[in-house]
């Protein structure tokens, strides 16, 4: 039998007390702390209790943040998860963490208020602690014994209703847009033409159409959930840090208020207001870039109900007579809901290289007192009869070219574009290009996943060519990065791993890419200068291997020679994990989804080229 705790009576001289019923529940929500790390809350359903205070740079009230620190000292070991967020107040991650030296616990960046708002939280010194399994708020008031009690009834599963003191310190400024004053002519149509209506409409790639004022409305809780835990746009970065991304797709602060805040009220519409999403005009064809000047047709394939497809490599002949030099290429899927990724391979006229001998190429290419040391490696592990290490040898030498591994080398070589959900286009700045000489063709590694229902996949690329005669000044290079050993604990939630990639001459850093599979749960990549310095170009929180994006700078990034790409990031192999197969094994490299990889594709134009 659950005992009820039922604090009634209580005479405060510093504050109010209210008993409410049980049942107030705040929705499933994610924030990016102060130290770049997401948290989408649904994870924490593992744990009795979450506790929640806020904190603001020069409003933090010190003694519930040390009651706080006392809490967690004593029970974040036991099941307890605790935050504290800031509301709003401030964006600045550095100055936030400068703010509260030595203190463990992270700080929820609130920037757009709603999460705070949706909390009930009105006073610094007021906590908030909830269930996380079903998110129902238990306590919200200051930090003192009411607290503790409530935290130990859920840590005992007690059953709990929600006690509330009103708090007494600094007020929680709530700014911004008036839920009942948002037109939906005005306000949410536009947002939805410019953030969700390319894919979530007829014949778009979403699973439901937004292309009325009815069906918004109809789909408004929907809208809420995912705006609140980041899952729509898909392929959030953070942007608050690190360069700014051309093609990010973030929701302005402004716009989450104005979603979620008129949903909350009601998602009212006036049956008078003309309805801008009816009048969008989308084009019939399938390119994004125009009529391509070559498509190629991928042999139709065949993908079974159920079961495990293996990799396909299928070879195509371009029937090129001609050297052409290639502007862009795009890849058009016949079938989304089963290809699930293209990497295109171009192969030369006289064939592709042989990965090996490429290999002992580049090794040779080092300093010859690095190639021996390596060349010893390798023929230790032989006679021992053993695999050598290759990733050691690449993270000991990043200036060797896993790309070398990948088919690549010819300088002026053209590149055609592969595919990911997100990813279907690859496309050259002005005068600048590749060559697809005469007899080239293409090697495509073709993965498909099943959805329960067979289904023929009848894929085309577009290749785009600059005008006969027309030489492209420069040439795109790039790099990747590619841990070719990986060994996640089984049951890991938070398995870090890092890998450096090195830029061998001044260059113009353009894009960066995460790969990894279902485990994958966060990257950034940061920039170390050959003086040491670092500086964070991009980072990824909540990578999502539903969305392979390629992130563009919005403006390309001039480095010295020399320069590393550290690629960090991390692997969630827990139960908690809802997308993972298997929490029990431990997983290795491997190429299907299951197995994992931990990679990362750049972009880059060396700078010499306009000397």
């Amino acid at each position: 039998m659950k005992t009820v705790i039922r604090l009634a009576c209580l005479i405060c001289t510093a504050a109010a007390l209210s008993l409410l019923h049980a049942g107030e529940r705040v929705g499933d929500f994610a924030l990016i702390d102060h130290n770049g790390y997401q948290h989408h809350m649904a994870w924490y359903d593992d744990h009795d209790a979450v506790v929640i205070l806020p904190q603001a740079v020069g409003a933090t009230d010190q003694a519930s943040l040390s009651a706080l620190q006392s809490l967690y000292n004593q029970y974040a070991d036991q099941g307890v998860a605790f935050f504290l967020i800031n509301p709003g107040l401030q964006t600045d991650r550095q100055a936030v963490a400068d703010a509260i030296p030595n203190v463990p616990i992270p700080v929820l960046m609130d920037d757009a208020q709603l999460v705070s708002e949706a909390l009930g939280l009105t006073h610094m010194d007021q906590a908030v602690v909830y269930d996380p399994a079903s998110f129902e708020v238990v306590y919200r008031g200051p930090v003192q014994a009411q607290l503790e009690e409530a935290l130990l009834a859920l840590r005992a599963d007690e059953s709990v209703e929600l006690v509330e003191i009103a708090g007494q310190q600094t007020p929680i400024a709530y700014g911004g847009i008036d839920g009942s004053a948002v037109s939906y002519q005005d306000d949410i149509a536009p947002i939805i033409a410019e953030n969700c209506a390319e894919c979530h409409r007829s014949g778009g790639i979403a699973p439901f159409a937004m292309d009325s004022k009815l069906s918004v409305q109809g789909w408004s809780p929907m809208i809420r959930e995912v705006v609140m835990t980041k899952r729509m746009p898909p392929g959030q970065i953070d942007n608050k840090v690190g360069h700014k991304i051309l093609n990010e797709m973030n929701l302005s602060d402004q716009d989450m208020q104005t979603l979620v805040r008129w949903v909350n009220a009601g998602a009212s519409i006036d049956d008078s207001e003309a309805d801008p999403l009816t009048e969008l005009v989308w084009s019939d064809t399938k390119w994004k870039m125009g009529t391509p000047d070559l498509i190629i047709k991928v042999p139709p394939q065949t993908i079974p109900a159920t079961g495990v497809v293996d990799y396909m490599d299928i070879p195509i002949d371009l029937g090129l007579t001609e050297d052409r030099w290639v502007k862009g290429s795009e890849v058009a899927p016949g079938a989304p809901e089963v290809l699930h990724h293209i990497i295109t391979t171009v192969v030369p006229p006289e064939g592709r290289s042989d990965p090996q001998t490429a290999f002992i190429q580049a090794i040779n290419s080092l300093p010859e007192e690095r190639a021996a040391a390596i060349r010893a490696q390798m023929f230790a592990a032989a006679a021992a009869g053993q695999q050598p290490d290759i990733d050691r040898i690449f993270r000991e030498n990043p200036d060797i070219d896993v790309g070398v591994l990948l088919g690549g080398g010819d300088a002026d070589q053209a590149s055609v574009a592969g595919y990911a959900p997100g990813n279907s286009v690859s496309w050259n700045p002005d005068g600048v290009g590749g060559l697809l000489r005469a007899g080239s063709g293409l090697s495509l590694q073709m993965h498909y996943t099943t959805t329960g229902k067979e289904m023929t996949d009848a894929t085309e690329i577009g290749i785009y060519f600059y005008p006969e005669g027309e030489v492209p000044a420069e040439r795109m290079s790039g790099g990747v990065g590619n841990a070719f050993t990986i060994s996640i604990p089984p049951h890991a939630k938070d398995h870090e791993m890092e890998l450096v990639t090195y830029i061998p001459e001044e260059a113009e850093i353009r894009s960066l890419m995460p790969h990894m599979h279902f485990r994958g749960k966060r990257m950034k990549f940061i920039a170390q200068y050959p003086d040491g310095e670092e500086e964070l170009l991009l980072s990824v929180p909540a990578y999502s291997f539903n969305w392979q994006l390629s992130h563009e700078l919005a403006e390309p990034l001039r480095v010295p020679a020399g320069t590393k790409i550290i690629a960090r990031g991390a692997f969630d192999n827990s139960a908690q994990n809802r997308f993972n197969p298997d929490p029990n094994t431990e997983v290795n490299w491997g190429e299907q989804s299951w197995e994992e990889m931990f990679m990362g594709f750049y972009e880059w134009k060396l700078v010499s080229q306009n000397n």
